[in-house]
């Protein structure tokens, strides 16, 4: 009995420590202070934001305002607030759970920071245990942390997959434990599917993969030459094989039954069709770590690249359990179609994800010290100087936010602003401006309904009631580019205008668009900063159009 406690609290105390645990030597940036003064050096740049300056964020937070909202508040007569039974609602429940007692500023603002620190810590997690004394890319696997999915801020799918990585480093540690693990396993694979399924879905894959991998890191050298192949085949008890599998696989049921749950108890998708994007497939190569400047983020992925594709020319090795987690997230996002069901971008939030995990895994145990040394410290060089030139272009951001979110001060509470803003495209910027979606801050500041929410049936919750014209009513019709965009092919302020039902609205709120060639009449102007302009609503018997130079 006295030994059977002893074995309860050393895995008590294990599990409180398990993303830090592994039985061989660790390197230094693997312990458990290594890990945690990464995850916080990661999360840093956000002590110097309120809003945090990431493109989805503050649709994020205006979501979280409709659903927030009491009887007595204006946007009941905008929106209503639909909970469902989705795979895409990690971000609602949290910003719930933190909003109550603190505000939803604050929801927004710690939902982010939360999602990033688990996609931090699962990165490092997951190397720690499968690669504790090889882990010198463990940098270069952390620039993938500010990459495409964190930048527009899916925070959904960051949430999942940081959730599914921690899972699946917690799962390898507790294999000692096979009913603790299967427990663990049956629990977490739903909740990381809730936050978002194809986040939630890598736990199930990496789970398979690294399996399946130690089967074949199993098999004699030299299997798959076809030499040796019929060989090696005759004398492998496969029974063993299949029970060792079984052991390991089953709980992932729990994955499966989750889909099957969705699709009997979830509302039918408005949009019920795929398409794959092959040419968007081929520019993420390229484009997945743009950030502030073109000629660092080409070399900073160059340099990954590299180090993927030839890193085993210097010493680098990957063995099956190690390679085949990042090889298999590559694939699905070769394989997954771009769009589902409304959903954009769905396979190229997966690029990061195998990036990360093909640099962290990559075994640097048998190069030679020297190079294996050199591959850590040009990482940590390299992530350091992103770190700064991040959290540079976060102050840059919240300065900038601070000027847009002047013109809330002139809209009157539980007015109906109609919001127009200039949508980055790469000809005119590699910088985005990430102010595609602050119009959904006056839902959080000034009780108000704006046309930029998320409301497609069976993917989003809110429901808008107000529909103040056809197109005019939710995302994307906030849009509106350049005429360097596309040769001038697409919407720009004037047509977007020309439309648009500023009639049935009380503001029309221009983000970064300039003043439109075609003033309107029913136009007063009310606030001015650079190139965002607000205008009042007036009737048409009064023309108002008084705007500044330029």
């Amino acid at each position: 009995m006295q030994d059977r406690l002893k074995i309860w609290s050393a895995s008590l105390w294990g599990l409180r420590f398990w993303p830090f645990s592994a039985p061989v030597a660790r390197l230094p940036w693997l312990t458990r202070t290594g890990i945690v003064l990464g995850v916080v050096l990661m999360c840093l740049p956000f002590v110097l934001v309120e809003v945090p300056p990431l493109i989805d964020i503050p649709g994020h937070m205006g979501a979280a305002a409709i659903e927030a909202a009491g009887p007595e508040s204006p946007l009941e007569k905008y929106f209503s607030y639909k909970w469902v039974f989705t795979l895409n609602i990690g971000d609602g429940v949290l910003m719930k759970l933190i909003g109550a007692p603190f505000g939803l500023l604050a929801a927004g603002w710690w939902s982010t920071v939360l999602a990033t620190a688990l996609f931090a810590g699962g990165c490092m997690a997951t190397i720690r245990m499968l690669n504790a004394r090889g882990g010198h890319g463990a940098a270069w696997a952390l620039i993938y942390v500010y990459s495409f999915p964190l930048l527009t801020g899916f925070l959904n799918f960051i949430l999942a997959t940081g959730l599914s990585l921690i899972m699946f480093a917690a799962a390898l540690w507790l294999e000692r434990w096979p009913r603790r693990r299967a427990a663990l396993l049956l629990v977490m694979q739903p909740l990381a599917m809730l936050c978002h399924a194809i986040g939630g879905l890598l736990l199930a894959l990496l789970v398979g993969a690294n399996a399946l991998g130690r089967e074949l890191d199993a098999l004699p050298a030299g299997w798959w030459r076809p030499a040796q192949f019929r060989a090696t085949a005759r004398t492998v008890d496969w029974r063993a094989v299949l029970r060792r599998l079984v052991v390991l696989l089953w709980p992932l049921v729990a994955t499966f039954l989750t889909i099957v749950l969705w699709k009997l108890l979830s509302p039918a998708p408005a949009r019920s069709f795929n398409r794959w994007r092959w040419d968007e497939k081929e520019w993420y190569l390229l484009l997945t770590l743009r950030d502030q400047s073109m000629i660092l983020d080409v070399v900073t992925t160059a340099a990954c690249y590299g180090l993927i594709v030839f890193g085993w020319v210097i010493g680098g090795r990957w063995k099956w359990a190690q390679f085949l987690p990042g090889a298999l997230v590559m694939a699905e996002f070769v394989a997954m179609p771009s769009d589902i069901n409304g959903s954009n971008f769905v396979d190229v939030r997966l690029l990061p994800v195998a990036c990360m995990l093909l640099l962290g895994l990559m075994d640097w145990s048998a190069a030679r010290p020297r190079i294996a040394r050199a591959v850590a410290y040009t990482g940590m060089v390299l992530l350091a100087l992103r770190l700064v030139v991040i959290a540079a272009s976060f102050a840059d951001y919240a300065e900038d936010y601070r000027r847009q979110l002047a013109a809330l001060d002139h809209i009157a509470p539980g007015s109906r602003v109609l919001a127009f803003v200039e949508h980055s495209c790469l000809e005119e910027s590699w910088r985005n401006t990430r102010r595609d979606h602050l119009a959904s801050l006056a839902s959080l500041y000034r009780q108000a309904w704006s046309n930029d929410n998320w409301a497609v049936p069976g993917l989003h919750m809110v429901v808008p009631r107000f529909r103040p014209g056809r197109n005019f009513s939710a995302d994307p019709s906030e849009f509106v580019w350049s005429e360097r965009c596309s040769r001038g092919r697409l919407r720009n302020v004037d047509t977007a205008l020309k439309y648009a039902p500023i009639e049935r609205v009380d503001y029309v709120w221009l983000i970064d668009t300039g003043l439109p060639a075609r003033p309107d009449p029913r136009l007063q102007l009310v606030w001015q900063d650079g190139r965002s302009l607000l205008f009042a609503v007036r009737p048409l018997a009064i023309p108002h159009w008084q705007p500044r130079g330029l």
